[in-house]
């Protein structure tokens, strides 16, 4: 099927759809050969706002309908049939221009088994050299697992809340091993994390990789341009249609690879308005068929997560409140005239990452805490004072879909993520929210006299813990696995990263997880889109660290 009947208004070798985290890091490591001529595709715009900078600001970023897309699940109806917000960066730096900025790996056994099912060179071994890549972190640079000198600056809080102490005695006298570096191939326990944050500001790959790479002549980004689909001659991606802010569409030719970055809910969008997937549903949609490749969409997952929230007159949590505002001015003058203090924190000091059941091979469940109350309804601040402890599902077994709702390539997907389908999953939450009880419950709260505002005293039993999780469960916004890698029927892209049955397409973000990892995912999609780069390249990849594994 020839698509390209129509001249291109520009051509170039590469070109990368999607300047998200990693869009923008192999939009830098393409045009660093001054020959290759790269274009980067960004539906949104600049992330040049202190609600993205500021590290404290970082409810206000990923609630702002100017750098999201306002995405939503269809109606999930083992949530009771709730719609659950899905906010997605629809800017420079994607997701992580308003992410929460946590600097997190995962346990190397997740990518060990990555390379079980047949993909060769993802397992921990092969991928740590690209995570030290990526890294300065002076803080650990006498550790083997981290590195000093790569684009990402990453570090502690300097001063935590201290209420993240509480938190930190109670997961001690309740048995848990202490962790002092989540970043290791087995992290293990409770303790301070390290997030993407640098000199009081946050760290993204726009501000690392692609700013530093904007001043090339051989790199041209087009911001607020929407991709419609990409353009085939047979099975060969030639192409791509877009669309800018006047309406306008036209084509953009490329003469070595296109690369799909728009993460996991646009990668497989993009590929299905593009005729790349299940031939039945595009013909259900009126997609005219280039190539059925079914797992297009497929697979979808995201970690579920609830919470306990309790509220205390004490004015020691971070908050907006009367009693706290000589200190919230003070503290503002801090960041702005030292960018310390703070604001320069984003508010998720301290965490568990742990084991929930006793034949678990590596943490299953992490409870993230915040010193900060948890608003009754959505704000991006706290008001008032309290704090709170998520519990996250780190293994969900729930699978859901990315699909289309017609042949408008500029309408939303259909996002169904199944949420709660599973049984296991609710289960594993439950178990969650009782540890977190009784961490909040501790005695070593016991001085800010705090009250549990959710689930609430009255709510004991199992089928009532389970009724709540129900009816209070989102994600932590780490989607992935839509155009999973690997070798069977149901995979989308192979080991190299290459869309099964295509030439010159790759998909290169989270979509291409096997499993999505146990962990926050800004991490291990900077390392995917590191290695991406170097086999578009034809690099030998570095030496795998086994000793390290």
């Amino acid at each position: 099927m020839t698509e390209t009947t129509q001249a291109f208004q520009q051509s170039f070798d590469f070109i990368i759809v999607g300047a998200g985290t990693a869009g923008c890091v192999l939009a830098a490591r393409l045009s660093e050969n001054p020959m290759h001529t790269v274009c980067l595709i960004e539906a949104g715009g600049s992330e040049k706002h202190p609600f993205i900078s500021i590290p404290a600001a970082v409810g206000c970023a990923i609630m702002s309908k100017k750098f999201s897309w306002g995405l939503k699940t269809v109606s999930q109806p083992a949530l009771n049939n709730r719609e659950i917000p899905l906010p997605r960066g629809r800017v420079i730096g994607g997701s992580g221009s308003i992410n929460g900025m946590a600097y997190y790996r995962g346990d190397g056994k997740d990518y060990d088994d990555w390379a079980t099912e047949g993909n060769t060179g993802w397992d921990y071994a092969h991928l740590l050299p690209y995570f030290l890549r990526s890294e300065h972190n002076p803080e650990l640079a006498n550790s083997p697992y981290h590195y000093t000198g790569g684009p990402m600056g990453v570090s502690f809080i300097p001063k935590p809340n201290k209420l993240c102490k509480s938190f930190n005695a109670a997961m001690e006298d309740l048995g848990f091993p202490y962790c002092n570096d989540f970043n290791t191939a087995h992290p293990n326990g409770y303790g301070y994390r390290q997030g993407s944050i640098w000199k009081g500001k946050r760290v993204s790959t726009a501000s690392t990789y692609l700013r530093p790479a904007m001043n090339r002549k051989n790199l041209t980004v087009m911001s607020s341009t929407s991709t419609r689909r990409v353009l085939f001659e047979g099975t060969k991606a030639t192409g791509i249609e877009i669309q800018g802010q006047d309406g306008a569409i036209h084509r953009l030719g490329a003469g070595k690879e296109i690369i799909v970055s728009g993460g996991a809910y646009h990668s497989p969008h993009i590929l299905l308005n593009s005729g790349v997937g299940d031939s039945e549903h595009l013909n259900a949609v009126g997609v005219p068929v280039v190539h059925h490749l079914p797992g297009v969409g497929k697979n979808l997952h995201d970690h579920p997560s609830t919470y306990t929230a309790l509220d205390m007159k004490d004015s020691t949590s971070y908050a907006i409140s009367w009693k706290a505002l000589p200190r919230d001015i003070v503290q503002l003058l801090q960041y702005a005239l030292f960018r310390g203090g703070p604001m320069a924190s984003n508010l998720f000091e301290t965490n568990a990452y742990i084991k929930s059941q006793p034949d678990s091979d590596r943490p299953d469940m992490q409870l993230v805490f915040q010193p900060a109350r948890r608003n009754i309804k959505p704000f991006p601040i706290p008001i008032n004072h309290g704090y709170a402890v998520a519990t996250v599902c780190l293994y969900p077994k729930s699978r859901g879909t990315v699909t289309l709702v017609n042949n408008d390539p500029l309408a939303a997907p259909l996002i169904d993520l199944a949420l709660g389908k599973e049984q296991e999953d609710i289960d594993a939450l439950v178990r969650g929210l009782k540890l977190a009880r009784q961490v909040t419950l501790h005695n070593s709260f016991g001085k800010y006299q705090a009250d549990e505002r959710v689930p609430g005293s009255t709510i004991q039993s199992d089928a009532e813990l389970d009724a709540y999780v129900r009816e209070t469960l989102i994600t932590v916004h780490h989607p992935g696995s839509s155009c999973r890698m690997g070798n069977s029927d149901s995979d989308v892209v192979n080991h190299e990263l290459k869309v099964h049955g295509l030439e010159n397409l790759r998909v290169i973000d989270a979509s291409i997880y096997p499993r999505v990892p146990a962990a926050n995912t800004n991490a291990s999609v900077v390392v995917i889109a590191e290695k991406g780069a170097d086999m578009i390249l034809g690099k030998a990849a570095p030496d795998p660290l086994t000793e390290l594994a």
